[in-house]
């Protein structure tokens, strides 16, 4: 039996090291939620430079992967001892449970790390087409699931699709924003706590004091905006202007035993700006945050034109 612990292993390492293989495709996809044809992926993030001083990423990266990657080889070795002897399913399971919770935590690190990768290199695509932001929400609530009974968490979720317009976007990529900040408020929330979601319309792209890259011509427009509200630790004064840079964890959020790589909310904001949409929150420390983020909504002219070219083909 040992030896296909070991062979498990290996195979595991090469997968988290060897480049020329996306360790995001044996993790779980989201579906597809778009309501119009899919579109050939653009790029459309700006060939824009990310600082990444090289001393700090290799140890921010040694130090995350340290952790999974002993949790890993320490429950594989426990696993082969005990695989050949009698009465052990319980230990087996809880060892198991382990090995996937390590493996689930390296496998968001190496996503978060080949995201910011993309990036920098100008190869982070969208495909955007006409979507639903409340089923791509619905979605997202129903993975978190497992950790929001887990934790006791009350979950409260209002929208009507049938009043929410289509939004053009990725569903993919919108899928991931959501899965993020929903994943923080459960995270970050104590046990019982609660988590507030909503989808809603809106006649401007966000308050005035959040800086967004959109023109000032679409700032008074119709957006759908979601919001995630919790109330967990929140987030300190002083940290809330930190939220959405590289490698940042606030200090309450280093202080719990949750795991994560300070670039999730990076990555979200990016998103967010490729969809020419605005990220924001506010957050009081103790009493919990609220995350906002707003997406244009669809032109029903643009929707019938795309309608009539597929009628036509």
């Amino acid at each position: 039996m040992k030896k296909y612990g070991v062979f498990v292993c290996l195979c595991y390492s090469y997968l988290v090291t060897n480049k020329d293989i996306n360790i995001v495709n044996f993790a779980n996809k989201a579906p597809n939620f778009a309501t119009g044809p899919k579109k050939t992926p653009t790029k459309e993030v700006a060939k824009e430079t990310f600082p990444m001083p090289s001393e700090r990423f290799l140890s921010m990266t040694a130090h995350e992967m340290q952790v999974p990657i002993t949790t890993l080889s320490w429950n594989m070795e426990r696993l082969n001892k005990v695989l050949g002897e009698d009465a052990v399913k319980q230990d087996i399971a809880k060892i198991l449970k382990r090995i996937n919770e390590a493996n689930t935590r390296l496998v968001t690190l190496v996503e978060d790390l080949l995201n910011v990768a993309k990036m920098q290199e100008g190869a982070f695509l969208v495909a955007k087409r006409p979507m639903q932001l409340v089923e791509v929400v619905r979605m997202a609530l129903r993975t978190s699931e497992r950790e929001v009974l887990k934790r006791a968490i009350t979950v409260k979720w209002s929208a009507d699709s049938g009043q929410i317009p289509l939004t053009i976007g990725d569903p993919e990529r919108i899928y991931q924003v959501t899965v993020n900040i929903l994943s923080n408020a459960v995270k970050y929330t104590p046990r019982g706590g609660t988590v507030t979601v909503t989808v809603r319309k809106t006649r401007e792209i966000a308050p005035a004091n959040v800086v967004h890259g959109v023109s000032d011509e679409k700032i008074k427009a119709d957006y759908v905006v979601c919001s995630i509200e919790d109330t967990g630790i929140g987030i300190a004064k002083e940290e809330q202007v930190n939220v959405f840079t590289q490698f940042f964890r606030g200090q309450k959020a280093v202080a719990t035993d949750e795991s994560g790589t300070g670039l999730g909310l990076f990555l979200v904001k990016k998103i967010i700006e490729q969809h020419d949409g605005a990220i924001w929150f506010s957050s009081r420390e103790g009493y919990g945050s609220t995350f906002f983020f707003t997406l244009p909504v669809m032109d029903p002219y643009e929707n019938n034109n795309n309608n009539a070219k597929n009628s036509d083909s």
